[in-house]
């Protein structure tokens, strides 16, 4: 009998034992496997993170492209286009708040646009034209009957048609006497004129 307990004694101890280094192998093994899905979530966050850096470049909504514009928060093809055509028949953004005034753009979405927009200041962009380009004087003024289709295009509300538009009106009419007579020019109206008239010249 004694013998007995002793083998059925034996047989439970060794069955505990397997057990329990069963069980002790299962948990090592979901630590390791742990660790490295850790590992791999902390180099993936790495790399999203790298590429949000990345990404994270302000956007200059004078210049920006439709394929950049689509890429910002808010703004899908429609909207970009929207803000090109606003670009070409307005001109220039003088403000980012401006964006607003494109059609299907809210606050809402100028909130979540505002940390990935800037805007370079015009009259920085005018002096070094005028530097450049023949060696004139550098002034952050245009004078209107000599200017280049670039230098027009810098003034706000002027794109590359209304640009040409005047340079024509030029050709056409001749010289500019006043400064409000840049109104005659198609496309140029009351608005447009208040935006420019303080960075523009005849003489």
């Amino acid at each position: 009998m004694s013998r007995g307990i002793t083998r059925k004694s034996k047989v439970i101890i060794i069955v505990l034992v397997s057990v329990l280094v069963v069980g002790i192998l299962i948990l090592v093994v979901n630590n390791l496997m742990q660790t490295s899905q850790k590992g791999k979530e902390l180099q993936a966050g790495l790399v999203i993170t790298e590429g949000k850096n990345e990404e994270f470049k302000k956007v200059n909504i004078n210049k920006a492209d439709i394929e950049t514009l689509i890429k910002l928060p808010g703004i899908g093809p429609v909207k970009a286009k929207s803000i090109i055509d606003y670009r070409e028949n307005i001109g220039k953004f003088e403000s980012i708040n401006e964006i607003t005034k494109v059609k299907g753009i809210g606050k809402a979405t100028l909130v979540k646009l505002l940390p990935y927009l800037e805007i370079i200041g015009d009259s920085a962009e005018v002096k070094s034209s005028l530097s450049s380009e023949g060696g004139k004087a550098i002034t952050s003024k245009i004078n209107i009957n000599t200017a280049s289709l670039n230098e027009l295009t810098l003034l706000p509300g002027i794109g590359e048609k209304k640009a040409q538009a005047i340079i024509k009106y030029r050709e056409e009419v001749g010289d500019f006497k006043r400064k409000d007579e840049i109104k005659n020019v198609k496309g140029i109206g009351d608005s447009i004129y208040k935006k420019i008239k303080r960075k523009i010249k005849v003489k």
